[in-house]
């Protein structure tokens, strides 16, 4: 599965190619995608829509960030529990 990604003036996102929701905060959210674990930092973060059928999510908020989870870190967490617990 491909997955694109697409930022509007880092007020809106939108992805394909997710997986899962894993966990959501308002300042973070994070997903399992066809390409790896994401994580979306910022304020005021909403998901709008998901799709599971067609592994389509929309966000808004105060976007800061996202970054693609590193797979060798064995389930370690960039969120603030992994940065707590390092």
């Amino acid at each position: 599965m491909d997955q694109d990604v697409r930022l509007y003036s880092r007020k809106k996102m939108e992805l394909s190619g997710v997986e899962e929701v894993e966990s959501f905060t308002d300042t973070e959210i994070l997903l399992q995608t066809a390409l790896g674990r994401v994580v979306i930092e910022g304020s005021g973060l909403k998901i709008d829509s998901f799709s599971t059928e067609e592994g389509a999510l929309v966000l808004h908020g105060e976007i800061d960030g996202f970054s693609y989870e590193d797979p060798a870190a064995d389930g370690e967490r960039r969120g603030f529990f992994g940065r707590l617990f390092r």
